[in-house]
């Protein structure tokens, strides 16, 4: 399956575009405004066609398969609470660890070495025996 690219020249006219976050030969970062407006006149009855003509978009550049991607995006974030911005930018959608969580975490570290190094010690202890039982000399495996 071949992916459409942009063309690069293309590319340059996109980030000219208000509507525009960020344009490559293989991505197009839409605005918070347009997907809301894309949004808005969809539900309205435009067609996606439609709706990128009217923004300044050429549509057959973009390629037909990219619309409906936006397309279909569009209606499965428009429930989601954050709606369309975008989750990768905004970091204020994930809260940080909170210190209770951090200190939990660092509990259970601590137990696992705890829990490593005791075996090794009763590892380390073993072999002292046996070096005892056999005069210091642990015998060699050929």
């Amino acid at each position: 399956m071949k992916r459409h690219l942009i063309p690069q020249e293309y590319v340059k006219e996109l980030n000219e575009n208000p509507y525009v976050e960020q344009a490559t030969q293989w991505t197009v970062s839409f605005t918070v405004k347009f997907k809301e407006h894309a949004y808005e006149a969809y539900i309205g009855g435009k067609s996606m066609n439609e709706i990128f003509t009217e923004a300044g978009f050429d549509v057959k550049k973009l390629g037909r398969k990219r619309i409906d991607n936006f397309r279909r995006l569009l209606v499965e974030k428009s429930s989601d609470e954050a709606r369309f911005s975008d989750k990768r930018k905004d970091k204020s959608l994930c809260s940080p660890p909170s210190t209770e969580a951090q200190l939990l975490k660092r509990i259970r570290e601590l137990e696992h070495k705890n829990a490593y190094l005791e075996q090794e010690n009763e590892f380390l202890k073993k072999i002292q025996d046996l070096e005892k039982e056999y005069g210091g000399k642990v015998a060699k495996r050929k």
